[in-house]
Formats: C-alpha cells, structure tokens, sequence
C-alpha cells in the first residue's frame, strides 16, 4: 500500500481533515450563514412574546404645555400565522446547519482525497527513482559489454535510450508530487513539511445518512410551515394590549382586539397555492437526492471492489515484474540473455511499479466517495 516517509513535523490525516474544516471558504460561509439563519429563527420567536412600549410627548395648547407619557406591553392571542412563521424559520435554521455540516464534511474529504494523492505521488516518485536506478546499471553493464565485443552497439543505444526515457519519468513525477504537495498546503493554508504514513480507508457496510439529505429534510418542513402559514394568513388576528400612565401605574387599560383583513381577494389563497407547489418541489428535490445519493454509494461501492481487484492484480503483476528482471539480469551477467532481453524486463517492470501505483490510489479514492456519499463523519 502506498505510504510517505514521514519527517519530524509530519502531517497526519486526521490533522489535515480537521484543518480542512477550519480554513474552508465555503465551510466557513455555511457556518456563517447558519448563525444567521439562527438569529433569524430567534427574531421571529421572539416577536411572538411581550412587545413592550413607551410613548412620552409634550403638547402646547397656546402658552400652556402639557406632558403625557404612557408604558404599555402587547401580546398577539390569535396569529396563528405568526407562530408558524416562527416555526419556518427555525426549520430554515436546521437545514442551514446540515448544510454547513455537509459543506464541512464535503471540504474535508476533498482534502482527505489531496492527502492520498501526495502520497501515492511520492509513492510514484520512488518508484520512477528504482526503475531509473535499474536502467543506469543496466547501461553500465550493456556498455560495458559493448566494449568487450560482446553486444553491439544497438544494444548501448536501447539501453542509453532506456536510462533517458526512465530519467524523464523521475523527472514528471517529481513535478507531479510537488503540484500534489502544493495543492494540500493551499486548501490547508499552510504549509506541508511531510504527511504521516496513511491507512486506506474502509468501504462502508451500509448507508449512513448524509447531512445532505438532513439539509433537504428541514427545507420540505419549512415548506410544509410556509403552507400552514399562508393559510392561516386568512383567519382574522386578535392581540391583547394593557397600557397605563406613567402618573398613574395602578390604573391600566385592557384593550381586546381583533383585526381581519386579506391582500386583495384572492391574493392569500393564491399565496396559500404557491406554498403548496413550493412544498411539492422541496418533496421531489428530498427524493431525487436520496436516489441520487443510493446511486452514487452503489456506484463507488463497485468501483471500489474493483479497483481493489486491479490493484491486487498490480501488487502481483509488480512482484512478478520484479523477480523477472532478477532472473534476466543475472542471465545477463553470465551471458545466457541479451541485454535487450533484459530491457524489455525493465519496461515491464517499470510500467508495473507505476500501475500499481495508480490503481492503489483508485481504490482509495472510491473508497473516499463511498464514505462521504454514505456520510461517515471523521
């Protein structure tokens, strides 16, 4: 399995991922607007208590002036749209909090997909660098024995030709393993020293719930909440109010009120219509997720499975690889094989130590999406 040497101020992926959450843009903005939502949900609830009020003039009547102040507190008896107001908005602030959670968890396992990548770029880096090893000593020999008489010179070139073709590919991935490196430090905001050996990930059993889906959840019984309120927008609106002079506090006023008015018409049952579509739309978007979401599980399941198979196929094909090249070398050395022989063992070797590389990395990455699809938190 791939693994990165680890350096004395490595970084370990529970490290990365729990920064991730820290420093992402769109993490921190859901959570922003999670707050909000919040404080929102707690305006509307509370202006369905007390409302308390104060009124202080001064009224001048020729050369005479007279004050009057007054205190009064109110409260709504009958609004039942109101109360459902509120509860909209706190169902508003539930899916805003499973969408800052999703939105977090998302950043986290895309920087979990960068840590796994940086590592399997340095694990390709290693393996350019045996492969390039192998080919300057297989030049060395295949010259030397050019020099003996005992191979010609086609063979020097295959084999120069071999060292400068395994040269250029230590070359690419040491480029590719510097981008992977730079692209961690950048969604980490910081930078990268070294990553701590990393464990593959494991495919889930079974599917979780993504916050996704608990997001979409709180939005349908919000629209649900929106339908209650528009309806109940056309039933009349009773308060009571007690109000009392400053100048005399033992004496208050109790004043029982009822008020009944539309917006047109038609408008409120229009309203109560266009709730009820919305309502409808929040229903759909909840169970097109949730197949869309059991897709994607069953899709990353598979391709994890199989990714595992083709990298257990690349674990074997690489020893295989390898111990050929053992055989052909030391055939070489007693003349038994050619060095051409030998370079096409090389090669396949080389293209070996590489796929195995890739396909490890696949595995990882399937096994990434399965998780988050299925929603495992960190």
């Amino acid at each position: 399995m791939i693994l990165l040497a680890a350096t004395a101020h490595a970084l370990t992926l529970d490290q990365a991922v729990h920064r991730a959450a820290e420093v992402d843009p769109n993490a921190a903005i859901a959570a922003l607007e999670w707050r909000q939502a919040q404080l929102d949900a707690a305006h509307v609830w509370a202006s369905q208590g007390l409302t308390p009020s104060f009124e202080a003039s001064r009224t001048f009547v020729g050369a005479n002036a007279t004050n009057s102040t007054s205190v009064g507190v109110s409260v709504g008896a009958l609004n039942l749209a109101g109360w459902f107001d509120a509860l909209q908005h706190s169902a508003d602030a539930r899916a805003s909090r499973a969408t800052a959670d999703a939105t977090s968890l998302d950043a986290q396992y895309a920087v979990a997909a960068l840590y796994y990548s940086a590592v399997s770029a340095d694990a390709a880096l290693e393996a350019a660098r045996i492969s390039e090893r192998t080919a300057k000593a297989t030049a060395d020999v295949t010259a030397a024995r050019v020099a003996a008489g005992m191979e010609n010179e086609l063979a020097e070139r295959s084999a120069r030709l071999g060292l400068l073709e395994a040269q250029a590919e230590t070359a690419r991935a040491e480029s590719v393993k510097e981008i992977a490196i730079a692209s961690l430090a950048r969604a980490l905001e910081e930078p990268v020293d070294g990553l701590e050996p990393a464990a593959p990930p494991e495919l889930p059993t079974e599917a979780g719930r993504s916050p996704w889906l608990l997001a979409a959840d709180a939005s349908v019984d919000a629209a649900k909440w929106q339908v209650g309120q528009r309806w109940a927008e056309l039933l009349p609106v009773g308060e009571v109010s007690a109000n009392s002079s400053l100048a005399t506090l033992n004496t208050w006023s109790i004043t029982l009120g009822v008020s009944w008015s539309w917006d047109g018409v038609v408008g409120p049952y229009l309203d109560a219509r266009s709730a009820m579509l919305a309502k409808k739309v929040a229903e759909i978007e909840l169970d097109a997720l949730e197949r869309d979401l059991a897709l994607q599980l069953d899709i990353s399941r598979s391709q994890a499975r199989a990714a595992s198979r083709v990298a257990e196929a690349a674990r074997a094909r690489q020893e295989l690889a390898e111990a050929s090249v053992e055989v052909g070398t030391a055939r070489l050395s007693v003349g038994l094989a050619s060095s051409l022989q030998v370079l096409r063992l090389q090669d396949d070797a080389s293209r070996a130590r590489a796929d195995r590389v890739a396909a490890e990395l696949d595995e990882i990455l399937a096994r990434l999406e399965a998780r988050r699809v299925a929603g495992m938190g960190w």
